[in-house]
């Protein structure tokens, strides 16, 4: 290792000792040039992205996709970003917005083909237990608002008031369908349970 790489090292080090709010400061200062606070911040949200974005997608790839966009946005508009909400939040709000995005266009392809008669599914990761795809199947099954709220707060592991900013929707209005979501989910795995 060159004492470059070491010095590049120790400062990473510091900097993911920071919060978000000094980070993106130090972030705003360095770049284009310098990297090093935005890629703490990037390391940061990347697994906990993917993890939201999969749940959207259902495609790891497609996940992965996301994530980079949103981070890729987000490189190139921290200095746009006003601080009116949490950096968690912005990112986890473009990282819904491009899950989306993705998700309204990728059923908008399958309305196409012949009315998904001929899609295969075989999209999911190997690494999936059938408890997870059954939580899939049971995502499948709610809205778009409702599957957010319940993904943000379970996969994403925010408040309530953090997904209201996200979903830009008000705080009980957020709790409310949360609940509704939880109980629809159990009413259909209760419902499979009985079948088998």
């Amino acid at each position: 290792m060159t004492k470059s790489e070491g010095d590049n090292i120790r400062v990473s080090d510091r900097l993911s000792q920071k919060d978000d709010v000094e980070l993106v400061r130090i972030a705003r200062l360095q770049l284009p040039y310098v990297t090093t606070a935005y890629e703490v911040l990037f390391h940061r949200y990347h697994h906990k992205l993917i993890k939201v974005c999969y749940r959207y997608l259902g495609s790891t790839q497609e996940a992965e996709e996301a994530v980079n966009d949103t981070m890729l946005n987000v490189f190139n508009n921290l200095a746009k970003f006003e601080d009116r909400a949490s950096f968690k939040t912005w990112v986890y709000r473009i990282a819904h917005n491009q899950a989306l995005t993705r998700l309204r266009k990728k059923q908008l392809d399958l309305v196409g083909l012949d009315e998904a008669e001929h899609v295969v599914m075989d999209d999911t990761p190997g690494s999936l237990t059938e408890g997870n795809e059954s939580i899939e199947h049971l995502l499948a099954q709610l809205s778009i608002e409702e599957r957010s709220i319940v993904v943000f707060r379970i996969a994403g592991d925010l408040d309530f008031s953090d997904i209201a900013l996200v979903v830009e929707e008000k705080l009980s209005t957020v709790k409310m369908r949360y609940k509704r979501a939880l109980e629809k989910m159990a009413v259909s795995a209760r419902s499979e349970d009985q079948e088998i």
